[in-house]
């Protein structure tokens, strides 16, 4: 039990990953936000809508986490190109545990989504909630591994 909290301390209770967490509480708030302004108010399908928002969102996430988080001296087109693919690993990933999730809410749990509409939040909660800790150790890597001093 000992090694475990030690983990958590040493990775998890720090400044990098709560400036981490802070970024992706700001990141969902303008997905959400933009995916609002296209769908609702521009009319857009829920498609377009979304793949607009992620792009916003993952772009702000970038230069948010490189310039806060994890700090590279050096910033590279393929630095960002790989960023971003790890964020639509994630979007992938995610999308389908949430689907998964959302089966066992319905058919384990029984809770029906007409009788309790906000219950519609939990299989996405969930899904992203558990790909927190491995995008953060994902993106520590890119951004180690893509930190390359520019040729002049």
């Amino acid at each position: 039990m000992n090694r475990i909290w030690h983990f958590i301390k040493k990775n998890f209770l720090t400044k990098k990953f709560l400036t981490f967490g802070i970024i992706g509480v700001i990141n969902t708030l303008i997905h959400m936000l933009v995916y609002g302004v296209f769908y609702n108010s521009l009319a857009m399908i829920a498609f377009v809508s979304n793949a607009i928002a992620f792009v916003t969102a993952s772009t702000f996430s970038y230069f948010a986490n490189a310039y806060l988080t994890f700090k590279p001296k050096n910033k590279s087109t393929m630095q960002f190109s790989v960023v971003f693919i790890v964020f639509l690993v994630r979007l992938i990933i995610s999308s389908i545990s949430a689907q998964l999730f959302d089966y066992m809410v319905i058919n384990w749990f029984s809770i029906d989504y007409e009788i309790y509409p906000l219950a519609t939040y939990i299989a996405p909660f969930f899904a992203s909630a558990l790909l927190i800790p491995i995008a953060y150790f994902a993106l520590d890597i890119v951004f180690k591994k893509t930190d390359i001093k520019k040729n002049n």
